[in-house]
């Protein structure tokens, strides 16, 4: 079902750009195309992942997982809309937390009546949430005295930030997968994969590449269709963009709720939330001094503030080691007061 329902919603929205259909349009149409595509890259993702074992399986799911936030960052950068990537990247990270989180203890819970995590998983994924959150607070501080130095400072936090990343992929290919709560002993998938390794890698090239002009079309649209629909562009970033960008990570989570697998849902949504911070924030600031779009890392005060409360809400939630429905209910309560407040804020 997802090849024809790819073609005609991808053959929509290029249809209606290329005839100059009202941005509106445009952009729903671009929008709606994005689902299927983020499902296309996610079975090719888990195909690779099952094939390569639990642990580097794991690892290549998360980072994989976060492609399309980087690409819909990328070809929003080039367009100028800096703000509109800050505020996708503030999205991918509450949808993942809160969104993805929620919706897989709901799943999980509504079947098996309470999810159970590793403690010492927990213990270092909580850990590197709020590391990550930190990582927001410095340049926000920073930008209240001296706003014009935020570039350099996020120059150089970015390159420590791949430094942590690449050693944390080292800690976690060296401790079985404890290095960022990737799953150990539980493999990605049960069955053994049905789809052929370079079928799986030609998938991920181009669902990348529809991905990627579906972006631009939004990218073009995103600002008419925000004046249109009396929304401001962060919050199209952070509700629409950050959420399509996400959407690998929600339909994971609950996959994997539905399984009775909560390392797995914790490498989906805690995990891919690391990596995001990690690697697709500086790698996007290092890509906008490369394409003449200068980016930095001081995002405003209302996003540092929506990241570290969902950062410091989940870890709290899930930090005696068991989760039910409700608390999955909490979760998507909170990622909706935020998006409330989100759509009152002024541009």
């Amino acid at each position: 079902m997802t090849g024809p329902w790819l073609l005609a919603a991808v053959s929509l929205a290029l249809g209606l750009a290329w005839n100059e259909a009202p941005p509106l349009v445009v952009f729903s149409a671009a929008l709606f195309a994005i689902v299927p595509l983020v499902g296309m890259m996610g079975g090719a993702t888990e195909s690779l992942a099952a094939r390569l074992g639990p642990t580097v399986g794991g690892l290549l799911n998360s980072t994989l997982n976060n492609l399309p936030e980087l690409i819909i960052g990328g070809v929003a950068l080039s367009n100028g809309l800096t703000s509109v990537v800050k505020a996708s990247l503030t999205g991918a990270i509450l949808a993942n937390l809160l969104v993805s989180m929620g919706v897989a203890l709901i799943a999980g819970g509504v079947r098996y009546g309470e999810q159970k995590f590793d403690p010492r998983r927990l213990a270092v994924s909580g850990s590197m949430l709020m590391i990550c959150a930190f990582c927001f607070i410095v340049p926000a501080m920073f930008n209240l005295g001296t706003p014009e130095g935020t570039r350099d400072l996020s120059l150089e936090m970015s390159f420590v930030l791949i430094a942590m990343y690449c050693m944390n992929v080292v800690v976690t290919m060296a401790s079985g997968g404890h290095g960022t709560g990737l799953p150990a002993e539980e493999s990605m998938d049960d069955r053994h994969p049905d789809m052929p390794a370079w079928r799986s890698l030609l998938n991920l090239v181009i669902a990348g590449g529809l991905l990627g002009v579906m972006t631009e079309l939004l990218s073009h649209a995103l600002e008419p269709t925000a004046r249109q629909l009396g929304l401001s562009n962060t919050f199209s970033g952070l509700v629409l963009l950050g959420g399509a960008g996400s959407l690998g990570e929600i339909l994971s989570g609950f996959h994997f709720a539905r399984r009775g697998r909560p390392a797995l849902v914790l490498a989906a949504t805690v995990g891919s939330t690391i990596q995001l911070v990690l690697l697709v924030a500086p790698l996007l600031v290092f890509t906008g001094r490369i394409i003449g779009q200068p980016m930095d890392l001081a995002f405003t005060g209302f996003e540092v503030v929506a990241i570290v409360l969902a950062t410091v809400i989940t870890r709290d939630l899930i930090e005696d080691g068991k989760a039910n429905w409700f608390e999955g209910f909490l979760l998507l309560g909170v990622y909706t007061i935020l998006a409330i407040g989100f759509f009152h804020l002024p541009e």
